[in-house]
C-alpha cells in the first residue's frame, strides 16, 4: 500500500520544517497530491525526491543570479519583481501563513523581514516592505505611516500582560508597581508592540521612565525577557499570555487586549499576491490551525479595515 503522509510528518522524517516542505512543493521538486483541501504526499513522490528521479529543471521557479544567503539581494530583488516582502517578528501565524502561501495556487514567493512594529510600518513606509505586520490600535496606524491610504487585515486579538515569577511574589498588578524601589523590569526594544505600549501608558499615568529600575535595559523578544524573569535577572516584563502557558515558572498578570494586523497600502488589496494572502487569512483551514496552536482569538480574523 502507497502510504500517504502529511506536510509536518515529511518535515519530521526529513528534519526540516513544514514551510521547507511546502516550498520544495511549490518549486516542483517534491510531489504531492490533493486530497480534499488537504495535502498529501505519497511514499513514492517521497522516493522520488529522496533519490532525484523527478527532474526539476523545468519547474522550478527563475530566479535572479544572486547568492541565496542573501536577504539583501532577496529583499531588492522582490521589492521589484512578483514577490512579496513581509515584515514581522517570528510567530506561529506568519509561518502558518507562509506555509499556506507556498502551495496557494496564486502564491507568489514571500520573504520574511523579522522587524518590529514600528520598524515594519516604517519600511512599508518607505516602500522597502510590501506588508508589515503590527500589533497597535487601528486609530494609530495611520499616524505611523500618514500620508498612504492603508488597509489593515486583522490577524488575531490576544491578551498582553505582566510576566511575572511562579506565585507572583511580589504582588505586581499594575503599571504604577514598575516605580516600586524593590521592582527591576526586563523592557522591550523601541519600536516593539510592548514597548510602544509601555511608554503610552506611562505617559498618560505621568510616571517618568527614571522611576522604574531596568528601563533602559533592553532585550529583543518576549523569550528573552521572560528568560530574565524566571532566571531572577528581573521581577516582570510585559508580553503576550500565550508565551506564560509553556512554563510551570511563569505567572501571567493580563493588562489588555490588542489585536494584530497585516498593514499594506490599499491598493494592493487587487493584486494577485495580495488578494491570495487575504484568501488564506479568512480561510478556515488558517483559522483552525492558528487557533489550535495559540489560542489566539479569532473571532474578527479576515476582517479589513480601510484606514
Amino acid at each position: 500500500m502507497n502510504k500517504l503522509y502529511t506536510a509536518q510528518e515529511i518535515a519530521d522524517r526529513l528534519k526540516i520544517k513544514k514551510t521547507t516542505v511546502y516550498e520544495l512543493i511549490k518549486r516542483g521538486e517534491l510531489q504531492s497530491s490533493k486530497i480534499g483541501k488537504q495535502l498529501r504526499i505519497s511514499d513514492e513522490q517521497l522516493e522520488q525526491y529522496l533519490h532525484g528521479s523527478q527532474g526539476t529543471s523545468d519547474t522550478i521557479l527563475p530566479v535572479p543570479d544572486i547568492q541565496p544567503e542573501s536577504s539583501v539581494l532577496k529583499r531588492d530583488y522582490l521589492l521589484n519583481s512578483s514577490g512579496l516582502i513581509l515584515s514581522g517578528q517570528t510567530s506561529a501565524a506568519l509561518e502558518l501563513l507562509c506555509g499556506l502561501m507556498a502551495v496557494h495556487p496564486q502564491g507568489i514567493p514571500v520573504l520574511q523581514s523579522h522587524m518590529n512594529t514600528y520598524n515594519g510600518l516604517y519600511s512599508l513606509y518607505f516602500g522597502k516592505a510590501h506588508i508589515a505586520a503590527a500589533s497597535l490600535q487601528p486609530e494609530i496606524l495611520p499616524k505611523l505611516v500618514p500620508g498612504l491610504p492603508l488597509a489593515a487585515l486583522y490577524l488575531y486579538e490576544y491578551t498582553m500582560g505582566f510576566y511575572v515569577r511562579t506565585g507572583n511574589p511580589k504582588n505586581i498588578t499594575s503599571i504604577q508597581d514598575l516605580t516600586r524601589p524593590d521592582i527591576i523590569l526586563a523592557n522591550r526594544e523601541k519600536g516593539s508592540t510592548r514597548r510602544i505600549y509601555l511608554d503610552q501608558i506611562l505617559k498618560e499615568e505621568h510616571i517618568s521612565p527614571q522611576d522604574i529600575s531596568g528601563y533602559r535595559h533592553e532585550l529583543i523578544s518576549d523569550l528573552s525577557t521572560a528568560a530574565a524573569v524566571m532566571n531572577g535577572k528581573a521581577d516582570t516584563a510585559i508580553g503576550e499570555e500565550s508565551l506564560s502557558g509553556k512554563t510551570d515558572h511563569l505567572d501571567f498578570v493580563p493588562l489588555t487586549t490588542i489585536p494584530m494586523f497585516l498593514v499594506m497600502e490599499e491598493s494592493s488589496l487587487q493584486k494577485p499576491g495580495f488578494s491570495a494572502i487575504v484568501e488564506i487569512v479568512r480561510s478556515d483551514e488558517f483559522k483552525t490551525g492558528l487557533h489550535s496552536q495559540t489560542g489566539y482569538d479569532i473571532h474578527q480574523t479576515g476582517e479589513i479595515l480601510l484606514l
